[in-house]
């Protein structure tokens, strides 16, 4: 066992989300009572904080603490490529869900792009397709807007690099880092969005270890990403052929890259699955949580 001892274990549950053309769709998923029993019951300590449409923060803190569970940081998507416009309704949507994350005291929150601003990178991703520099100026603008807006209800967002987004690359993600400040925004990263795009994992999280809070954890195969880029197969194509994983059960050296939180990591080890390896929903979960815990220990 590689002893993270201060790290807690949460899903963020989109396996049950998943569909069969490689994408989520949240309506697959179960009533938030029974989603969230069934996370308590695989073996997690938390679920990534996501207010259900319609209810209000104290209803559902309330109903994840009957269920047992703790809540972890949850997740932003801007929806702007900081240059369409629609960069002050961002803010204003981020600062909400700052406000919703410090009435459920938390403190950080995840903040990634939307895949849906850059269709040429879903059409030929982990390549860093179509990079234009004035473009990334402008995200790491908004970015800081964001940052500011957030951290002033209290809440830090954390930077999160994904494939099929325009902060995709190593040099993408490490630029927004250095331009915004680190009591501003924090570093989220995911080891099988950023392995998929040719990250060295383990150097990166080393080189921001003090600004991570969290980690999105998961498994892939990166040997069908790479015949999806050798073939030009789409986002979709490439999740479909069997990408994703759950954590042990991929080409990952999680060991190692985790290694690199240092034994004085305090924050969250976030399972997420974007496609389950392991068809049915729950057994998905159970064996993330038990491979986890076995590898690396964790509260219960």
């Amino acid at each position: 066992m590689t002893a993270l001892p201060s790290s807690r274990l949460a899903l963020n549950p989109i396996q049950w989300m998943a569909t069969d053309d490689g994408w989520l769709d949240p309506s697959k998923a179960p009533e938030p009572a029974e989603q969230l029993a069934l996370v308590k019951k695989a073996g997690f300590d938390g679920v990534m904080a996501a207010v259900p449409s319609g209810w209000s923060v104290s209803q559902y803190a309330g109903l994840v603490a009957d269920t047992g569970l703790d809540l972890a940081p949850g997740y932003f998507v801007c929806r702007s490529d900081g240059q369409d416009g629609k960069q002050d309704e961002v803010v204003e949507d981020a600062a909400r869900i700052a406000r919703q994350h410090a009435e459920l005291g938390l403190d950080v929150v995840g903040l990634g792009l939307s895949m849906g601003t850059a269709a040429a990178r879903l059409a030929h991703p982990a390549q860093g397709t179509d990079p234009v520099s004035e473009r990334l100026d402008a995200i790491t603008e908004l970015v800081s807007r964001i940052a500011a807006a957030m951290t002033t209800e209290g809440v830090r967002p954390a930077l999160h690099p994904h494939v099929g987004t325009w902060v995709e690359t190593d040099s993408e993600g490490r630029a927004v880092l250095e331009a915004v400040s680190a009591d501003q925004l924090g570093f989220l990263p995911d080891t099988g969005h950023l392995a998929w795009a040719g990250v060295d994992v383990r150097a990166l999280i080393s080189d921001y270890a003090d600004r991570i809070p969290f980690v999105h954890v998961k498994d892939c195969r990166l040997t069908i990403g790479q015949q999806g880029r050798e073939e030009d197969w789409d986002y979709k194509k490439i999740v479909r052929s069997g990408l994703w994983a759950e954590p042990g059960r991929g080409e990952l050296p999680l060991v190692e890259i985790l290694g690199a939180l240092g034994n004085d990591f305090s924050g969250w080890l976030m399972v997420e699955v974007d496609k389950p390896d392991i068809s049915d929903p729950y057994e998905s979960a159970v064996a993330s949580a038990t491979w986890m815990r076995a590898t690396f220990g964790g509260h219960r």
